[in-house]
């Protein structure tokens, strides 16, 4: 897959940038607060519908404007597109709405996801190994409304069905009535969660001999790298078992919302024993997998979008990087040029 030509358009900081990026090796150049990030911030949000750093999407508008457009002209096998996706101020606290065309067509939303696909590599990624369950979750859902064509429309169905299944017990802990409501989003919750945790389950599976792989290529052989899904299993039996609960907390308490993952390396958990460098490098072991990942499931790999982070790498890391840039196209982002990265396309910010 590869991006021919981006344009932003009242992007965070970028008014008006027209990017050709016609080449298998990009590097942005430019001093801190200039937008390189945002433009790889750019082109995850046109492969997954989210952005990685974005709290609400509205923060992506220019802060003097009222909408913000991503352009991009992409080429993978099938055949060259034409993405846009803008987001427009609705004029209230944090309200915007999304609009999405494929080739000047409007589209829904889980339609334009993962017609394009890309792998971002961040120095805060170290937060998926460390930080909450909800990183984790975020995780799963930008790389599998990548690589799979309906996992977004369940995702979406399953969340609306918590937050309608959230207000009936809500009533029912204050006004004790809505018993007659709750049946029907319960099994609204079970259809749906059972087909998202289906997905997940294989997701795991397949990244798993990859992520020990990749692991071994950066630490060395000998020390075995497992990924643990920690499904929060879903069925009637649990839901009637948790029903006092949840009425006392006015809120669903199981199911994939509440899922999450972990990861251990050489049998103790990377998050709770393992050193910053540890957890720097199992952090790129399982980003590398995420390109391996993509290609089985999509037959190509993905862009590669590698944001500052040979500032944060030792050599044998770096090493690491550099054996999979030529195998797709890499954009890097740097305050500097860097004298062991390969020839390619020069973009310079901030002059």
């Amino acid at each position: 897959m590869q991006i021919k030509n981006l344009k932003l358009k009242n992007y965070r900081n970028h008014l008006d940038l027209n990017l050709n990026l016609d080449d298998e090796f990009i590097s942005i150049i430019g001093p801190n607060g200039v937008g390189k990030t945002n433009i790889l911030e750019s082109i995850y949000l046109i492969s997954t519908g989210k952005s990685p750093r974005a709290k609400y999407d509205y923060d992506l508008i220019n802060y003097d404007k009222n909408f913000s457009t991503v352009n991009a002209k992409i080429k993978n096998s099938d055949d060259y597109f034409d993405l846009e996706f803008q987001i427009i101020n609705e004029g209230m606290d944090h309200r915007s709405s999304k609009k999405v065309r494929v080739n000047k067509v409007p589209r829904t939303i889980a339609y334009f996801c993962g017609i394009f696909n890309s792998v971002l590599f961040m120095p805060e990624d170290i937060q998926l190994i460390k930080g909450p369950p909800s990183e984790r979750r975020k995780y799963m859902d930008s790389l599998l409304t990548q690589a799979d064509p309906g996992y977004k429309k369940i995702l979406s169905t399953y969340t609306k069905a918590v937050k309608q299944r959230n207000k009936i017990l809500e009533k029912i802990n204050k006004e004790k009535r809505g018993w007659d409501e709750i049946n029907y989003w319960t099994v609204q919750l079970l259809k749906t969660g059972n087909l998202l945790q289906t997905k997940r389950t294989e997701m795991f599976e397949m990244l798993q001999p990859q992520l020990n792989s990749n692991s071994e290529k950066i630490n060395g052989v000998g020390k075995y790298t497992e990924i643990v899904y920690k499904k929060n299993e879903i069925d009637e039996e649990r839901f009637n078992k948790y029903q006092e609960r949840e009425i006392a907390a006015k809120t669903t308490l199981i199911g994939p919302h509440r899922d999450d993952f972990e990861i251990f390396f050489d049998t103790h958990s990377i998050g709770e024993f393992g050193s910053r460098g540890q957890q720097r490098s199992v952090t790129l072991a399982l980003k590398l997998s995420e390109i391996e990942y993509i290609e089985k499931k999509k037959g190509e790999r993905p862009m590669l979008l590698l944001d500052d982070i040979f500032s944060e790498l030792d050599e044998k890391h770096k090493k690491a990087v550099m054996s999979v840039i030529g195998n797709q196209q890499t954009i890097f982002t740097s305050t500097q040029t860097q004298d062991f990265t390969p020839k390619g396309t020069l973009i310079e910010l901030g002059k």
